[in-house]
């Protein structure tokens, strides 16, 4: 499944892209980084 995360820089959007990834989804995150943070998703890009 193709999931589309706003706000996946987030606690609970890179949470939730995590836990898609592990499913084996495609995860896209969408984030202006308004109160997201970069790091909480270094780990999951490729």
């Amino acid at each position: 499944m193709k999931i589309l995360i706003t706000g996946g820089a987030g606690f609970i959007g890179s949470n939730l892209a995590q836990h898609f990834l592990s499913k084996d989804h495609q995860v896209r995150v969408l984030d202006n980084f308004a109160t997201g943070k970069p790091e909480n998703i270094l780990p999951l890009i490729d």
